[in-house]
């Protein structure tokens, strides 16, 4: 079903159905033990393993119907709409287990990290114009004021599938599961916004600022309103869309075999300007 540099998929027919084989590569081969963690808060919602091997390879149950092979149908926004509050809710219930998400091998995020990954980031980056670096290093100092403010706010830091696009939403009867979490990080959870609604923006072609957006978004926040107001989860969603662009930047820096290596700069060009993915070819 697909060979990646990151992962084999093999589909398996028996005769109760299809099932699905996985193996990734050694970096990504904890996925099995994240899902297992987050199996024990919601089971409904994540993968279903049915037999587990050596080097996180697993056996696992059909999740249905893709969630962009639905959208290839129906453009609508209505899944994403019901999808992103039950996504938010299992981010909620598994911030009790950061700790044990880290031991397991999710990739370390959180703010009082954050900074010095966002500066290795700076050190170890080619292909960047002098003026690019420069502008990128003045970054700094905002990164550090955002991971201070955040270490004692009261929405909590958890498993961020940083990743979450219509890919890796499935549909079967009606109900919703969320797989593929290799690539996922403890950190804020609202970083999760960087990657989808960029990719909603681009499906749809909705333009910076948009109405359609702003109503995904509130719906995702809403969960969250246990810990804090709309009004004042609102802004810090915005700026933590920014700022989750050093997740993904630090995943493709770890793994530099997946790409072209223009891809990194690439990404943290989107450091300074959010919406530059936007001049890019497809």
């Amino acid at each position: 079903m697909r060979i990646k540099p990151w992962s084999c998929v093999l589909s398996v027919p028996t005769p109760s159905g299809l099932l699905y084989f996985k193996e990734q590569q050694e970096s990504l081969a904890h996925e099995v033990r994240l899902i297992e963690i987050l199996a024990r808060r919601h089971p409904e919602l994540v993968t279903e393993v049915l037999v587990t091997g050596e080097q996180g390879r697993m056996l696992m149950r059909d999740g249905g119907m893709q969630l962009s092979e639905e959208l290839e149908v129906d453009r609508e926004l209505w899944h994403w709409e019901r999808a992103l509050p039950l996504y938010a809710e299992l981010q909620i219930d598994a911030a009790a287990d950061a700790d044990e998400l880290l031991r397991a091998g999710a990739f370390d995020r959180r703010a009082a990290v954050l900074p010095a990954v966002y500066e290795r980031l700076l050190d170890d980056v080619e292909g960047l114009a002098r003026d690019e670096s420069e502008r990128l290093h003045a970054l700094v100092p905002a990164v550090r004021r955002f991971a201070d403010t955040r270490v004692e706010h009261a929405v909590p830091e958890t498993i961020n599938n940083d990743d979450f696009t219509n890919g890796s939403i499935f549909i079967r009867d009606g109900a919703y599961r969320f797989l593929d979490w290799g690539d996922s990080c403890v950190s804020h959870p609202f970083f999760t916004l960087t990657v989808s609604l960029r990719v909603v923006e681009a499906r749809q072609g909705l333009l910076p600022g948009s109405a359609e957006i702003a109503r995904l978004r509130d719906a995702y926040l809403e969960p969250f309103t246990r810990f804090a107001p709309l009004r004042e989860l609102i802004p810090l969603a915005v700026e933590a869309r920014r700022w989750g662009q050093i997740c993904r930047a630090a995943l493709r820096a770890e793994n530099p075999m997946w790409e072209d290596p223009e891809v990194l700069p690439d990404l943290l060009r989107l450091m300074v300007d959010p919406e530059l993915w936007r001049t890019w070819e497809d």
